[in-house]
């Protein structure tokens, strides 16, 4: 699709003396991927050795790049990024193209763009000069959205992108016959959404997300049947059959082009760099759908899919933004029994049952780890919430399906600590929960942030009854105590059950998946009062 090549490269002291590149230190590999990774891809990488490299010095290469044919036709976009961690002071973009052909260029940043006309040739220069720019902190959005970008393209807008992409994706789309017969042995008598539950679960499960990536395949998605007969395909692929099954079925539906991840933003230019990943909308009912996603029930879409400016493709593409930014995306509902001993030691059950991007992010994290290595990951979260356990055992629900609950199921033994006494105050963790007030608290460390903040946590609620051993009792009063404001809400609520048994529920709904910076002052001010509650421990008597 194009060739790069380094034209020069120089080290170049403080003192202005330049010590070339030598032509045998300029490397050109195939890009390199685990033995096992499902993606192919003709990509390479260059790699250049700068010589005589000291503090202070800095790293000056010049290269080209030659676009041999477009991935749609007639048209073609550049996109240039400057990742925070590049550290690069100076760069200078020079794009050559005929003075009749219609372009759209911007620059943010610190970008200096200018544009002449000579002869049958149009010249875009485009000039960035900045210091070393700050680190992102914690939690934040992807650089993509803040690191200054160049970018030129022929299409007018984003919906002409969605124009383009449809010429490929109509015919991929087909209802063969093999298609046709599949929908209805699937479907069978069902209708509706009942129907269109059938087709995405099937996709889910029989079609294996292998990434072709070679020439036009980046953007051209296979052909339905083809699909079906491999049983395997990206994210375009098994688009394409899903959209191909609910056609068969007339359901209407059509892709969709996002960027999957966290970056939440647009820039002025349309270019096709800006989109990596394909799901699909059913617009009678406004689902959206990741065929690729083997954790995402119907209803939820994967976590980098949410909250994300997509293009609604089809002959008159559209513009629209993908669910997520409500507390109801995540949900995390855990119930705790506690059992303290007298030599200070505990007892503990806990279950959590998780919806949304909480099933998602626990269910992928644990298909990527030995169930005997479960154990391991229970006493690592425990360790986090200053939870030192002796025994313990991690076991999950047996899922069967996309629609079953996903819950987690946990025991761990403590060993013995500060035995009980008059003046004892017993100050509660969580367990299980990723999303503690404790690692919340020290992720969001900073009152004051640069850039917007990125929060997949949504809502959650942790309820933990704790009993002492006999000859003591509780001396805490029934209570509720809640801070809010435009972040969210957090709410404790404190309930004596009898003498030796005290319940505690935790309540934390965010407003948002993502904070800007004239928003994060709020949501520090929430979490670090919510977490000073949780610490304040409730006291024992004997």
């Amino acid at each position: 699709m194009a060739d790069l090549r380094v034209t020069k490269a120089y080290t170049l002291s403080p003192s202005g003396k330049m010590y070339a590149v030598d032509k045998n230190k300029i490397y050109t590999r195939t890009l390199p991927v685990v033995a096992d990774a499902p993606e192919f891809s003709d990509a390479k990488a260059i790699t250049v050795v700068f010589p005589h490299v000291a503090v202070g010095d800095d790293l000056v290469s010049d290269w080209q790049e030659d676009f041999k044919k477009p991935y749609f036709p007639n048209q073609t976009s550049i996109s240039h990024t400057v990742p925070y961690f590049l550290q690069a002071d100076q760069v200078h973009i020079v794009v050559h193209a005929p003075a009749d052909m219609k372009l759209h260029w911007a620059g943010s940043g610190a970008y200096q763009v200018t544009h002449s006309v000579q002869g049958n040739t149009q010249t875009i220069s485009a000039t960035l000069q900045q210091a070393h720019p700050e680190s992102l902190q914690p939690n934040a959005v992807s650089f993509y959205q803040v690191s200054p970008t160049f970018a030129v393209s022929t299409f007018p807008n984003w919906e002409a992108i969605g124009d383009a992409y449809w010429q490929y994706a109509q015919p991929a789309e087909k209802v063969t016959p093999e298609v046709q017969k599949l929908a209805d042995k699937i479907a069978g008598d069902k209708t509706g959404k009942a129907a269109v539950q059938a087709l995405y679960d099937w996709t889910v499960h029989h079609i294996r997300w292998v990434g072709v990536e070679t020439g036009l395949s980046g953007y051209k998605p296979y052909p339905a049947d083809t699909t079906l007969k491999q049983r395997y395909g990206d994210c375009k692929a098994a688009a394409a059959l899903l959209v191909a099954l609910l056609h068969a079925r007339h359901i209407e539906a059509g892709p969709v082009l996002l960027g999957a991840g966290n970056d939440f933003t647009l820039q002025k230019v349309a270019s096709i760099q800006r989109f990596n990943h394909v799901i699909v909308h059913v617009p009678q009912y406004d689902l959206y759908l990741d065929a690729t996603s083997g954790y995402a029930p119907m209803g939820t879409i994967p976590l980098p899919d949410a909250h994300q400016p997509v293009i609604l493709v089809g002959d008159h593409s559209k513009m629209t933004t993908t669910p997520g930014d409500g507390p109801e995306a995540s949900g995390m509902t855990g119930t705790e029994k506690v059992s303290v001993n007298a030599d200070g030691s505990l007892d503990a059950n806990e279950s959590l049952d998780l919806t949304g991007y909480g099933a998602w992010i626990w269910k992928d994290l644990l298909a990527r780890v030995p169930m005997s290595e479960y154990g391991a990951v229970l006493h690592q979260a425990l360790a986090q919430a200053e939870v030192m356990a002796q025994n313990s055992s991690l076991s999950t629900s047996p899922t069967h399906s996309l629609q079953d609950p996903f819950t987690i199921q946990a025991k761990w033994q403590t060993a013995s600590g500060v035995p009980l006494s008059n003046h004892t105050r017993i100050h509660l963790h969580y367990g299980l929960n990723t999303a503690s007030l404790r690692n919340l608290t020290a992720r969001l460390s900073s009152p004051t942030v640069q850039y917007p903040a990125f929060m997949p946590y949504g809502q959650g609620e942790w309820s933990t009854v704790v009993t002492l051993p006999k000859g003591f009792s509780w001396k805490v009063q029934k209570h509720t105590e809640q801070v809010k404001n435009a972040a969210g809400a957090f709410t404790e609520s404190i309930t004596p059950l009898s003498a030796d048994q005290l319940q505690v529920t935790y309540h934390m709904a965010l407003a948002h998946m993502v904070y800007s910076p004239e928003q994060y002052l709020d949501l520090y001010k929430l979490v670090s009062q919510a977490y000073a509650i949780s610490q304040e421990g409730f006291a024992v008597e004997k």
